[in-house]
């Protein structure tokens, strides 16, 4: 991977540390209707004026709400109560009160489930979540999301269902649930037009730039730009001056990723201006690391020095740690793609270092390729060699993370859901057997109620063997799905590691059989070159199409005896029974071929994609498979693709026998396959793919004005 411009921090313009401060754009005003519970005007009147309080004080917010609390009595409407006692509970949560919170989290529940009305409950319900997503137990407030969701559709006042249904909108948002997260911004658009006040424009744009913010998140940068020029030009018309800073900086961190640097530059001045006006440091400090990075691009070096050196100026007069040694990694960055000396090797490993502490998995994975690429521009190359692989292992592990994560999430939401769906079922049948016992003793008939209960309890029994019979035919068809996800890999359809890992446990108790065969077994290594770039410039869909077709096209090369297995992230093994040696180069050059030969078609952009690889041969060079089994052997094919890595990507290097006893080169067969071929030690061969030029890649341009991270 290669660079211009260094790394930056994750997007996110409205931190949840502010959540307080969002609090007046999620609740609206109170409105009265036959169908919504019913209120006390006058205190509403005042809640509402209490979220306004954009500048106040903590201590000035909570005097004022307390007073509309002190003027509640055994009377107020238990909506009005329900909704002041839910802001005092978030607002100690805010300073970090969270045993006094969760105390008063079970006293206002109780409260709504006493009130029997499904608008208060809804509201309970959505304090409850927010307040554990400010004590970060976001797993926990996801567990409740399915609960909320039933009764939202049968909630009346469109104030509860505005705030409900952004707050769940935001909330998978965190989550990456990108679909369910708009669907449920939407809901919110359609309460806001259902009032027509003072505020209503207001909130309008509050989800217009969220939904903005979301589409660039997803990369669809055109419409994020239409809908972020929109918010600006309408919150100017509106003379609302608050959030005008964050739309700006949105749309030059858009322009950026659309490589329109001179407009993103511009775009990032402005917000710089309307910043300083209303006292936004931390927004300053952002736009002038991403017009830093963007004058990288443009190869204005001297002016990106500039740039980066006054906000590291800034960052240290505002005592910012978590955002100077940022700048400062991104100016020695600059300094070696520039050509300086170790010094500057030397300040990026310190910067890198300090990094650590505020950056997490992904984001250190990604550093990883930006230090990667300045030990290369500087020569140092096992340095280089040693990050790759670093930044190899960590995505890798990632990858796994990320993947048992998000199963865990949606496992977890299903079991939620079918609880209350059970809850529901409870409820009715309770109901319905307090009606039959209630109508038996009025009408003192004993032996009716006697059939009552036969029959009802019959019914039971049979609603019970249908809905037994039901789960096993439901989890005879999740079997089967998953006998098939255990084995294959749910994006490309390739076999996955499982599956090759059972198929080599076979092999090993197979002996006889295999030393029938007339040739060697080959293990082909392929790694996709520059697959970050087409991430960043194609989105992660563009990403698994991507994926997806080098899956059809190496399958429709390879032999029905030949196993083609999605290793991990970017990297697919080609398992080849029976190869001859002589025929194993010709083939390993037609994997490359078919894979450069056509660019891939996605989104009507022709995207080039090419590979690298490393090959052996099982067992290799006469060697028993008791000291090299597959294990050793593909770690040699992995060494040998990153030897290719080294030396310009598009080909495939091939192991296929030793120049000397075994035993004398053993150890560099497992450490250091690329002294061994230097020295000749190893009989190898480079195959290269066809011609291809690529365009420099360029990382990401920051677009988070608080760099803490937010996990």
């Amino acid at each position: 991977m290669t660079s211009q411009t260094g790394p930056s921090q994750r997007f996110s313009i409205f931190p949840r540390i502010t959540a307080s401060l969002l609090l007046p754009l999620l609740l609206l005003s109170t409105m009265t209707a036959a169908d919504i519970p019913e209120v006390d005007a006058e205190l509403e009147k005042r809640l509402d004026q209490y979220i306004s309080l954009f500048s106040a004080t903590a201590e000035e917010r909570a005097e004022v709400l307390e007073a509309i609390i002190g003027d509640m009595g055994s009377d107020t409407p238990v909506a009005t109560r329900v909704r002041a006692l839910g802001y005092r509970m978030l607002d100690s949560a805010t300073a970090e009160d969270n045993e006094r919170a969760v105390a008063m989290q079970d006293e206002l529940l109780t409260l709504a489930r006493r009130s029997g009305q499904t608008d208060t409950l809804a509201e309970a319900k959505a304090f409850q979540i927010e307040l554990l997503w400010r004590m970060d137990d976001s797993k926990e407030a996801m567990v409740h999301v399915p609960r909320l969701e039933t009764l939202l559709p049968d909630v009346r006042s469109p104030r509860i269902r505005y705030y409900a249904h952004t707050l769940t909108a935001r909330l998978l948002r965190s989550h990456s649930q990108y679909e369910e997260a708009l669907s449920h911004f939407l809901a919110a658009y359609d309460a806001v037009r259902e009032t027509d006040d003072e505020r209503t424009q207001v909130r309008r744009q509050f989800l217009n730039y969220q939904i903005a913010q979301l589409q660039a998140e997803l990369r669809n940068f055109d419409q994020a730009l239409q809908m972020a020029e929109r918010g600006i030009r309408e919150m100017q018309e509106l003379d609302y001056q608050m959030y005008l800073p964050e739309f700006f900086l949105l749309k030059g961190y858009i322009f950026g990723q659309m490589e329109d640097h001179e407009a993103s530059i511009g775009v990032h001045e402005e917000a710089i201006q309307w910043a300083e006006r209303l006292d936004r440091p931390g927004i300053v400090l952002t736009s002038l690391n991403n017009i830093g990075s963007a004058q990288i691009q443009m190869q204005d070096y001297s002016a990106a020095t500039q740039t980066l050196e006054r906000a590291l100026d800034m960052a240290l007069e505002l005592e910012n740690e978590s955002t100077r040694p940022l700048l400062e990694f991104n100016l020695a960055y600059l300094a070696i793609m520039q050509g300086a000396g170790s010094e500057s090797i030397a300040d990026m490993e310190a910067a890198r270092s300090e990094l650590e502490a505020f950056y997490g998995q992904a984001d250190m994975a990604d550093l990883l390729g930006y230090v990667a690429d300045a030990y290369r521009a500087a020569g140092y190359l096992d340095e280089a060699i040693d990050t790759l692989i670093e930044q190899r292992d960590m995505n890798a592990e990632l990858f796994q993370s990320e993947r048992d994560k998000s199963l865990n999430e949606l496992q977890i939401r299903y079991e939620t859901r079918e609880q209350a769906t059970q809850i529901e079922l409870l409820e009715q049948r309770n109901e319905l057997q307090e009606r039959v016992i209630e109508n038996s003793r009025l009408q003192q008939r004993i032996t009716i109620l006697f059939v009552a209960v036969v029959v009802l309890s019959l019914i039971l029994l049979w609603q019970a063997y249908r809905a037994a019979r039901r789960a096993n035919l439901r989890l005879t068809v999740a079997n089967r799905k998953l006998e098939y996800q255990s084995v294959h890999d749910t994006l490309t359809g390739l076999l996955n590691r499982r599956s090759f890992q059972k198929e080599m446990q076979k092999r090993g108790r197979s002996g006889i059989e295999r030393r029938a065969q007339a040739h060697p077994d080959a293990l082909l290594l392929l790694d996709v070159d520059y697959f970050k770039r087409i991430n960043d410039r194609h989105g992660h869909a563009g990403g698994d199409v991507v994926l997806k077709e080098l899956a059809r096209r190496l399958k429709s090369v390879t032999r029905e005896s030949d196993m083609v297995i999605r290793w991990g992230g970017e990297e697919i093994l080609l398992f080849l029974r029976n190869m001859s040696p002589d025929a194993l180069p010709d083939h390993v050059q037609k994997m490359l071929n078919v894979i450069a030969e056509e660019p891939i078609i996605y989104d009507d952009r022709r995207i080039q994609v090419t590979a690298t690889g490393g090959f052996i041969q099982l067992p290799f060079a006469g060697v028993p498979e008791d000291d090299i089994d597959w294990e050793k052997a593909l770690h040699i094919a992995d060494m040998a693709l990153y030897i290719g890595k080294t030396h310009g990507r598009n080909r495939a290097i091939g192991i296929l026998g030793l120049n000397c006893p075994y035993e004398t080169i053993r150890d560099q067969l497992s450490n250091d396959l690329a002294a061994a071929v230097e020295q000749s030690q190893v009989d190898h061969m480079t195959i290269t793919g066809p011609s291809q030029s690529h365009k420099a890649q360029t990382p990401m341009d920051q677009t988070d004005h608080d760099s803490s991270p937010r996990r």
